[in-house]
């Protein structure tokens, strides 16, 4: 049943009105988003999660259990059933308690299902998501970057994003078709234009399958833009059925007054740093990346990302590893709260490493999204560092409102480092804000890089 319209302010004379349709678990608004505004011509807003981990900083199981409860609700899909631990895991998320029992391998698939991430806000959402099924499932994310020795499987594009690009990389595309539901999970669905893109060119790679789901914690589609599947099922000889925690539309209203001034990448260097050996090790993937300046890091990937692809059995293998990890890590903490940070599209392995740290730790990540910052009074989004991504020099990262908590220690994460000089960089501008401990975790060389 349609609820009543709420209005949000953005920023003065920039408001949005939104109707919720559908809300099966009642959430509120603000339990799910926050409000903000966009540096992008295409579109001036954006909906700020306020459990995915990426631009806020939350707990860990936080973004994991918003994973789980979207699995939850595929599975009550295909079953009908509604499982035990979906009440657990509403209330939990709503209350900001610690669930008793992790979801990994809650609940099993009978029938061979291939679960796709949208890089690069929902890598770790999507991997959630597969996390919390027992088998019969594989994994991949989509990726914004160039691995030029591999063949991309499929390419497809995003329309109103900063970085339009994605692509899919996999060295067992004959694993791929064994696949015989896709799943594609995303934060946010606004007009479902890049679900189409990516199911006309899964369709084409994949005649056999004819059931697809689309996974998403907000679904804001009009009621035209679900005729437009309605009318696709029909022409592809296809299923699509959408599963969102809450559903509406929405319409906004004025113009943002963005001032030109925002904060500048930071360009002096850190102190000296040093290195402590992590005695572990997981399996690697020997590629070249290629930056937007044309820099190469070659530097190997995780495996256990499910960049490349993960069965349910090698993503269960990695979880000893990563305990093993947040172990080690955990002598370096003091008491205080402490912050993860993952970067870019590296996210699940931090949220699932962080964990295992102890109590008081919160998770978020670097970001391309360029996130309009202001003072102004209850604005989402009040302190912005702005730096050279630290895998892919070249494009500028962003992260967002570290100086909202007195943190004792923030344990920097990064897959593969392009530069230590960018990695100094990226460590000086935390320095300016925080007076925390900083630790710099660089996964393919398995050393922690302490301040």
């Amino acid at each position: 049943m349609q609820q009543p319209m709420s209005r949000l302010n953005i920023l003065p004379n920039y408001t949005i009105d939104i109707a919720i349709s559908h809300n099966p678990y009642n959430f509120a608004l603000t339990d799910l988003f926050k409000m903000a505004a966009r540096i992008n011509k295409k579109r001036q807003f954006l909906f700020v999660s306020t459990v995915l981990g990426k631009h806020l900083a939350v707990r860990p199981q936080v973004p994991l259990l918003t994973g789980s409860l979207l699995a939850l609700m595929y599975h009550q899909h295909l079953t009908g059933q509604q499982a035990d631990a979906t009440p657990n895991v509403v209330a939990a998320l709503k209350e900001g308690t610690r669930l008793e029992n992790r979801m990994d391998g809650y609940v099993k698939l009978d029938e061979t299902t291939l679960f796709i991430g949208f890089a690069e806000t929902a890598t770790a959402l999507g991997h959630a998501v597969f996390n919390t099924f027992q088998s019969n499932a594989i994994y991949i994310h989509t990726t914004r970057e160039v691995l030029p020795d591999l063949e991309p499987f499929v390419t497809f594009e995003e329309e109103h994003s900063h970085a339009t690009s994605h692509r899919i990389y996999t060295e067992q595309p004959e694993a791929f078709m064994q696949a015989q539901r896709i799943v594609l999970i995303d934060d946010e669905l606004t007009t479902g234009n890049t679900v189409i893109n990516i199911i006309d060119t899964l369709r084409k790679k994949f005649p056999s399958v004819k059931h697809y789901a689309v996974l998403a914690i907000l679904d804001w589609r009009s009621e035209q833009q679900q005729m437009v599947f309605q009318q696709l099922e029909q022409q592809w000889g296809i299923t699509i059925d959408f599963l969102a925690i809450m559903c509406g539309h929405f319409s906004c209203n004025g113009t943002p007054a963005l001032t030109k001034r925002q904060p500048e990448i930071a360009t002096d260097m850190a102190q000296e740093i040093t290195l402590l050996p992590i005695q572990q090790t997981m399996e690697q993937k020997l590629y070249r990346s290629i930056a937007e300046n044309g820099l190469v890091n070659q530097q190997p990937y995780l495996a256990a990302t499910g960049r490349f692809m993960l069965t349910s059995e090698q993503h269960f293998q990695q979880k000893e590893a990563l305990q093993a990890i947040g172990q080690q890590l955990t002598s370096l903490r003091t008491g205080g709260p402490a912050l993860v940070i993952g970067t870019g599209e590296f996210m699940y392995i931090p949220m699932q490493i962080a964990t295992y740290l102890g109590e008081d730790v919160y998770v978020q990540s670097t970001t391309r999204s360029p996130i309009y910052c202001t003072g102004e009074d209850s604005y989402t989004i009040t302190e912005k560092l702005a730096f050279d991504s630290l895998e892919n020099n070249g494009v500028t990262n962003y992260l967002y409102n570290v100086q909202s908590q007195p943190y004792s220690e923030l344990f920097v994460m990064v897959e593969r480092i392009a530069k230590k000089e960018v990695v100094a960089q990226a460590v000086a501008a935390l320095q300016a804000v925080s007076t925390a401990k900083i630790y710099v975790i660089c996964m393919h060389e398995w050393e922690v890089v302490a301040q």
